[in-house]
């Protein structure tokens, strides 16, 4: 399904498509506004690094583009998006950002994030595909993810309303870089906390302490770039 609404955006409405960002890339060419690409399912989607996302019917699943971003923005757009989907999911629950891009509910995912952009020939300027995975009412995750959902922190089904996060989104991506990162560590729950951080083929257990003005993460034994890091777990204490 195509139609407008959230003023004059396109919007795409799909039933079940592999991943909200394949598809977003794969017809941005043919478009030349800012567009939204909702599904019910995904079947393949993918976060950072090409994982998997378990993403089935019950979630929000969508992919934001927008058209002629200033590419000197984009490094800390994850972090904004970030902000404004804790402070949506704030409404319901006690919502924190586990750095990079995870949203967390007593450590367990909740939302997840993943930034891509197309530059543009004039460099200066790209399309931002901003990817974002709630689980709303998802009633059920595999052994192997830690995870939750709305529905079972709060034992209801919730609806959320997908103009009042493209609202949000875009209050929080007009903020400045020090006041995002100022409220990012205000929210971080990995702050003052041992925790395991995995690049590509090591380990290192470190004390997280705040992310940088340039969004690192600087613990105890280094700072590290978002790209350098596969995966942040917190240490059982």
């Amino acid at each position: 399904m195509i139609r407008r609404m959230y003023g004059s955006m396109l919007i795409i409405k799909l039933g079940k498509v592999t991943s909200t960002q394949d598809f977003a890339e794969a017809v941005n060419d043919m478009l030349y506004e800012d567009f939204l690409v909702i599904a019910e399912e995904q079947t393949k989607a993918r976060g950072r690094f090409g994982r998997s996302w378990y993403s089935p019917k019950g979630g929000l699943w969508f992919t934001y583009v927008k058209k002629n971003f200033k590419t000197e923005d984009v490094q800390l757009s994850g972090v904004k998006v970030a902000l404004a989907i804790m402070e949506i999911l704030r409404s319901y629950v006690d919502a924190k950002i586990r750095w990079p891009n995870d949203i967390v509910v007593n450590d367990k995912k909740i939302a997840g994030i993943l930034i891509e952009a197309k530059t543009h020939e004039n460099i200066n300027y790209s399309d931002l595909f901003i990817g974002v995975g709630i689980d709303v009412n998802v009633k059920s995750f595999p052994p192997d993810i830690v995870a939750t959902s709305l529905y079972l922190e709060l034992g209801k089904e919730i609806t959320i309303d997908i103009n009042n996060i493209i609202d949000k989104i875009e209050q929080y991506l007009r903020m400045d870089n020090e006041s995002s990162i100022n409220l990012l560590n205000q929210n971080l729950s990995i702050k003052d906390k041992e925790v395991l951080l995995t690049g590509s083929n090591w380990e290192k257990k470190c004390k997280a302490l705040f992310v940088d003005f340039m969004g690192r993460l600087v613990t105890e034994c280094g700072i590290y770039e978002v790209e350098e890091i596969y995966r942040v777990e917190l240490v059982k204490e």
